[in-house]
């Protein structure tokens, strides 16, 4: 019986100390994902629990989504370009609303994520997303008026000029981004290689 105690309170104490390292790990990198910082950036992979990264665009309600200025037809990049009119997403903070979001898709995946607000709100927004993922990576030109952040994943690049009406927020998926990339190249391979197939 004694022994039957003993191991009782051996699997107890393994599986109390199993708990408490679990939870210290978990608080350890909780604190990597606050708000604030380019890991809150990467978590949260776009806009919204709705409009992320690499999400299919038929998961979006299709009664949200028109073409962008009436326009189906694809881009340079074999890309698709959606306005989303969804009044949920349009709120970004406190007394912050968006004019519209623009979706740009690779093959049915979302691969870019534009934000466009009014330039009397462009201030807002760049400490709106100073709060949320930190201070940014990297300004190309510090007398123009782009920010960006980056991640492994992602970016997301605030610009706006002073003489335009509107200002734009990007994010972009960087794993796409390549792919289209490659795509590219190899159309560009194999035309080359066609043309040279018709001249022998």
């Amino acid at each position: 019986m004694e022994k039957r105690i003993y191991h009782s309170a051996i699997s107890g104490i393994k599986i109390a100390l199993f708990i408490i390292i679990c939870c210290r790990w978990f608080m350890v990198h909780a604190q990597d994902l606050k708000t604030g910082s380019i890991s809150y950036l990467t978590l949260n992979n776009g806009l919204s629990n709705n409009v992320v990264l690499g999400a299919d665009i038929k998961e979006l309600q299709a009664a949200n989504l028109s073409y962008l200025d009436g326009d189906s037809h694809i881009d340079a990049d074999s890309c698709l370009k959606y306005a989303y009119n969804d009044p949920n997403v349009l709120a970004l903070g406190d007394s912050l609303n968006l004019d519209m979001v623009g979706i740009r898709t690779y093959k049915d995946k979302i691969v870019n994520i534009y934000l466009f607000f009014k330039m009397t709100d462009a201030y807002k927004v760049l400490k709106q997303f100073i709060s949320m993922y930190g201070q940014f990576t990297d300004r190309p030109d510090n007398y123009s008026d782009i920010y960006n952040w980056n991640s492994s994943l992602l970016s997301l690049s605030l610009r706006y000029q002073y003489k335009a009406d509107l200002g734009v927020a990007i994010f972009t998926c960087k794993r796409l981004q390549n792919e289209i990339e490659a795509d590219k190249q190899r159309a560009i391979s194999r035309g080359y290689s066609q043309a040279l197939s018709f001249n022998y």
